[in-house]
């Protein structure tokens, strides 16, 4: 016997040491093809329940969030956007605390934290200065959730960071000073 195999009975077409493996290799060979009709059958009947409108995911989950304010994306003046996006709401300091690093090396990828004390927070929102666009993000809350949100944002120059927190009555608000080095030039 050399390496398992007897030495008076070479494997060959005929040996019954090779039948199993043939048989294993056949319903290896047919299994995946039936898998693949299988998959292939569902994924084709689920494309035609969405194209007769029998599924609509898209509608269901934007009936459940605010509608995106795309305009407020694209306003240049601060306190137009402030009061686009919080109305007649008095803007308080302090009740949140944001993290943000003095000093950033590269303005394209900024850590941002801000963290909210303050009780039943609707939404939050970041600014930036000197940026073209200075709103940067606004994360809409459910009820009950905490005050957090961790963030990278791209900063153009050196600028003023503001973070918001809206309540139901009222704005809390924190800035801070970001200052970007691109190529250690400063800004």
């Amino acid at each position: 016997m050399i390496c398992g195999w007897p030495t008076s009975l070479p494997p060959g077409r005929n040996s019954p040491l090779t039948r199993p493996f043939e048989q294993a290799e056949t319903n290896s060979v047919n299994l995946p093809r039936r898998t693949f009709l299988k998959q292939a059958f569902s994924g084709s009947a689920l494309a035609v329940a969405a194209g007769a409108g029998l599924l609509r995911p898209a509608e269901a989950l934007a009936r459940t969030w605010p509608v995106w304010p795309q305009a407020v994306f694209h306003e240049k003046k601060i306190p137009v956007l402030l009061h686009e996006l919080f109305g007649h709401r008095p803007i308080v300091q302090g009740g949140l605390h944001l993290h943000a690093p003095l000093e950033a090396e590269n303005g394209a990828v900024v850590p941002m934290v801000i963290e909210s004390h303050v009780p039943h927070p609707e939404k939050l929102v970041l600014t930036v200065d000197k940026n073209p666009f200075p709103l940067v993000t606004i994360v809409h809350l459910t009820p009950g959730a905490l005050g957090f949100f961790n963030v990278r944002i791209k900063m153009g120059k050196t600028s003023m960071v503001h973070a918001y927190v809206a309540t139901k009555d009222k704005v809390h608000t924190m800035a801070r000073k970001v200052k970007v080095t691109i190529g250690g030039c400063g800004g």
